[in-house]
This record gives structure tokens, C-alpha cells and sequence, in this order.
């Protein structure tokens, strides 16, 4: 399941009946709860994409904007908590995802307090003396893809591979970006 939807099921997952309302701030921190770091504004624009498809309406009688059903929505739109697998359930409710991570031995240190990581263990790399590799827990965040990318030589990421992946399309990207 994509991100974008995952969160916007989240997001409708929230809304109260009427005349009950949420404001984007709350759902923000809700979402951080839940593991989802996403700027208020995305959520905004979530919400308006949303109302297109679904019966929900903003209250603007009064600042921050809430957020809820339409008073005409059917029951049919109570939105169940998103499926999730037993392995994604658990990276979830600990707040973030398993990684295997390679790290120059000099970028260590700043890399380490950056991430966050839990349980972490670091070993030596055989390949090369000059790197570790490091397993752990850390946020599963837009802000941890962040850094893990702008370490760039310093951090190579080896597991999950769906992570690995992630980091390596965003790399090529931004390369493709700035050799015009």
C-alpha cells in the first residue's frame, strides 16, 4: 500500500461524527503517534483531496478549522483501522523499523546521534576497516530517509531491502536533478 494512502486512510480513520470536529494539528500529533511524520500542510491538502471522494466537510466558524463527516454521511463510511501485517504491526507499535545499516567508522558518532537508534548493535565490517555495521530500531520517518540520504558515502543502507531501494531510486533522482 502506498504511503500517501496509508496516510489518508489514517487521516479519515480520525474524523468524528457531527458536530464533533478535529483541527489538522491534532491529527498531525496523531499521526506521529502512530508513526506517520507528515507536515500539517500535507495534511491539508490531504483533507481537501479527500472531500472529492468522501462525505467530510470542514467547520470554518471558527480558527483552527475542524474537520469531520458530513451529518448526511452514511454509516457505510466508518472507516476501519488500516490492515497492517504482524512484522509492519510491530515496527509500528514500537514506533519504527529495523534497519542494517553500513557506516563509515568517522561518520559514526554523528550519524548515531542523529538517527536516534534503539536496540543497536554495531559490529566490524569485513569487507572494509574503515566501516561498521550497525543494526537497529529507528523512526520510520521522511526525516530518518532524509538523513540516511544526505550521509551519502558515509551511510550505505542493507536492509530492509525495501529501504534500500527507497534510498537508492532518491539518490538517482537527485543525481539525475543536478547533472543537468
Amino acid at each position: 500500500m502506498s504511503a500517501t494512502i496509508l496516510r489518508q486512510w489514517h487521516v479519515l480513520t480520525m474524523l468524528p461524527r457531527s458536530p464533533r470536529r478535529i483541527d489538522t494539528g491534532s491529527i498531525e500529533s496523531r499521526l506521529r503517534e502512530r508513526g506517520i511524520e507528515v507536515h500539517r500542510r500535507t495534511i491539508q491538502r490531504d483533507l481537501v483531496e479527500l472531500a472529492e471522494v468522501f462525505p467530510i466537510v470542514a467547520d470554518e466558524r471558527a480558527r483552527p478549522y475542524g474537520w469531520r463527516w458530513s451529518e448526511d454521511a452514511d454509516s457505510a463510511f466508518d472507516v476501519p483501522a488500516p490492515h497492517r501485517s504482524p512484522t509492519a504491526a510491530h515496527a509500528a507499535d514500537a514506533g519504527g523499523i529495523d534497519v542494517s545499516l553500513r557506516v563509515r567508522k568517522i561518520a559514526l558518532h554523528l550519524v548515531w546521534g542523529r538517527l536516534r537508534a534503539r536496540r543497536a548493535q554495531v559490529s566490524a565490517d569485513a569487507r572494509d576497516p574503515l566501516f561498521v555495521v550497525v543494526a537497529a530500531a529507528v523512526d520510520d520517518s521522511p526525516v530518518t530517509r532524509r538523513l540516511l540520504l544526505g550521509h551519502g558515502d558515509d551511510v550505505e543502507v542493507l536492509a530492509p531491502p525495501a529501504l534500500r531501494r527507497e534510498i537508492a531510486d532518491r539518490a538517482r533522482r537527485v543525481l539525475a536533478a543536478h547533472a543537468r
